[in-house]
């Protein structure tokens, strides 16, 4: 390969590197290519792009990044999965994918400028997804409302029949006298 084409696929994948906080970095040795494309298509829901990256780009990109230590996961062929929002939903189908393709192996992610291994990828796809956090917090703060609601109209319908039996008694004195 010329070093013109080797300096301009740095340079795109250092632009992933800028644009995206977050880079998953999968070893997917022996996997076939219908199903890294299956995995590039499954990804693509929740991710922005991935790369299949040589070695020795992914450590002068590592280096310029600041995180060479990331240099620990170059271990056969790599695929750098790259997201700019949903971090969990990018690793949980991540983990589901590598759950039906033994091969392809989640080795660690690059996480807001930090390195992390392969166990914080699989504790991040087990977090609930924004969605469900929102879901959650709403269902919380509805709920002491809502039984406030819920208070207030008893205490209505009680004063009600409270004043239905007054009426009552008043109207049943009334005809008596």
């Amino acid at each position: 390969m010329s070093s013109l084409a080797k300096e301009l696929m740095m340079r795109e994948i250092s632009r992933e590197f800028e644009n995206n906080p977050y880079a998953f970095i999968l070893n997917f040795e022996g996997l076939s290519v219908a199903d890294i494309s299956d995995f590039r298509r499954t990804v693509g829901k929740v991710a922005s792009r991935s790369l299949v990256v040589k070695h020795s780009l992914a450590k002068k990109v590592f280096a310029h990044q600041n995180c060479s230590t990331a240099e620990q996961f170059l271990k056969g062929q790599i695929l750098v999965t790259f997201g700019k929002k949903e971090p969990q939903a990018i690793s949980k189908t991540i983990v589901e994918f590598s759950k039906t393709h033994e091969k392809l192996v989640p080795a660690g992610v690059i996480f807001e400028d930090q390195v992390y291994g392969q166990e914080f990828v699989k504790r991040l796809a087990r977090l609930p997804s924004r969605q469900e956090l929102l879901t959650q917090v709403a269902v919380r703060i509805k709920s002491p409302i809502s039984g406030f609601v819920l208070t207030l109209g008893q205490m209505m319908r009680g004063l009600v029949c409270a004043l239905h039996e007054v009426k009552k008694k008043k109207e049943s004195q009334l005809q008596t006298a």
